[in-house]
């Protein structure tokens, strides 16, 4: 009975099942948004309690808001610590180490960050400016309902070691230009470098290409120095955003053929290829989703592209019958084939999840696997000759 009401509690806290009852998917996103919009206002209190004139007029309440939410804060901490051992993935298995891994996670480590404040209060003195400052962090919590921010880390992870490369290659550049401008400027200006350390501060600066302004080279190799120190910064900066920019641009390739490939899976018309021809078409194939009562083909469009429908229905309309087409079956293959345009609308039902097979890389596809090649083209020929005694089970648009 306790296992059961916990994977319920635990189904309603974190992202949805694709099998759970569409009735507990919608209690999971009005918690979800729930707790989003309570942050944000977390977040706007903290900001405007900061305005004394606004702080004093409404004390109690601001007292009252935060009394509610650290309430449900903490219920939501410990509810996430008791329903951690069901997690699908299984990485807290067990029932007190389980739940011991999961508190060391970053996400409940922002969960207790979030409320920790409130009750360090009580037990040691916390300066009120310091205390707001701690709460504002409570906006680290919108990261678990952010999917920016699992890119934002495997691109982290998976560029470490060249981040390391490019951060020990700034360091180097620090020291290097901090030692010999102060071996340049010390003389010159005792005060502004007066050790190597002081030096950091002209290098760092000048590196970062912020230049403050507030420690200046004065001789002229001090000058000639600056320029180089300045130029290599320029590069030295675009050195990490490039490679954050190549790492988010893998990352994204990479997550997008795997929902392709997951969809490709799906298609019956490619249930018996195995994994290095799906691999192959998967790379071909364009995910895409029509909304309802979407026109997807209209009937004298050229025949540019072939669809598969993952999921949802399709209505196809080819005077003078029209039908429907489901999961796993597919159109738009018999004007490619037959170099002809369009000859039927096809209308969205339902939200429809479709996989769109431009024309010149079906023909490709073709070439390359002949079996393929001539079961679609059987099956093309059965729909033109049922297409013209009876209104056939799947068409061409």
């Amino acid at each position: 009975m306790i296992s059961k009401l916990r994977r319920q509690v635990h189904d309603l806290l974190e992202i949805s099942q694709s099998d759970a009852p569409e009735s507990d998917k919608l209690l999971s996103r009005i918690i979800d948004f729930g707790l989003i919009g309570l942050i944000s206002l977390n977040v706007l209190a903290i900001i405007v309690e900061s305005i004394d004139s606004i702080a004093l007029s409404y004390r109690p309440h601001f007292d009252m808001f935060e009394l509610v939410s650290v309430a449900i804060f903490t219920a939501e901490y410990l509810l996430r610590v008791w329903v951690a051992i069901d997690d699908s993935d299984g990485k807290y298995s067990g029932h007190f180490l389980g739940r011991l891994r999961y508190m060391a996670s970053p996400l409940a480590l922002i969960d207790l960050i979030v409320i920790l404040p409130f009750y360090l209060s009580f037990i040691v003195g916390i300066d009120l400016r310091v205390l707001r400052i701690l709460r504002l962090l409570r906006i680290l919590k919108l990261t678990r309902y952010s999917g920016a921010w699992a890119t934002f880390a495997a691109v982290l992870y998976g560029q470490r070691r060249i981040l390391y490369m490019s951060g020990f290659l700034m360091f180097i550049m620090l020291v290097l230009s901090a030692s010999l401008m102060y071996l340049i400027e010390h003389d010159a200006q005792p005060k502004a470098f007066a050790d190597i350390p002081s030096a950091m501060w002209w290098s760092l600066v000048t590196l970062t290409t912020v230049g403050y302004g507030d420690v200046t080279p004065v001789t002229v190799l001090g000058k000639i120095l600056g320029g180089f120190v300045t130029i290599l910064g320029l590069g030295m900066y675009a050195l990490p955003a490039a490679i954050l920019a190549s790492g988010f641009m893998q990352e994204l390739s990479k997550r997008q053929f795997v929902v392709t490939w997951g969809m490709v899976a799906k298609v019956p018309f490619f249930a018996r290829l195995d994994a290095e021809k799906i691999a192959e078409i998967a790379g071909l194939l364009k995910p895409w989703a029509a909304p309802p009562r979407y026109t997807i083909i209209r009937r004298g469009e050229a025949a540019d592209c072939m669809y598969f429908i993952v999921s949802g229905d399709v209505e196809v309309d080819l005077p003078p019958n029209s039908f429907h087409l489901t999961t796993g079956e597919y159109f738009g293959e018999l004007g490619i084939l037959s170099r002809t345009a369009r000859v039927a609308n096809v209308i969205s039902i339902t939200e429809c999840q479709l996989l769109v097979l431009e024309a010149r890389d079906l023909n490709r596809l073709l070439e390359d696997n002949p079996v393929l090649a001539r079961e679609l083209k059987d099956i093309a020929s059965k729909r033109l000759a049922e297409g013209e005694n009876a209104a056939p089970s799947e068409t061409d648009s």
